[in-house]
């Protein structure tokens, strides 16, 4: 078993991967809808299985819950 500096237990994971679907969206400049009708746009940094998002836009980074998000759609 493997223990952080706070005595917490952490996995080692070598095989985890974020889902391929997922993954088409980073690098890529978004429009991603809120489910509270806010809409950001932005390129996407990294992107998570959980759709937890750090996106950049205006030079900014702005970290997204993937729990807030209605959709993610791919800016032309």
């Amino acid at each position: 078993m493997n223990f952080n500096y706070l005595g917490e237990f952490i996995m080692n994971d070598d095989n985890f991967q974020v889902n391929r679907q997922f993954l088409q969206f980073k690098d890529k400049n978004v429009l991603i809808g809120l489910k509270n009708w806010e809409e950001v746009e932005g390129k996407i940094v990294t992107i998570d299985n959980f759709l937890n998002t750090i996106l950049e836009y205006e030079g900014n980074l702005r970290v997204i819950k993937g729990g807030k998000i209605a959709f993610i759609s791919v800016k032309d």
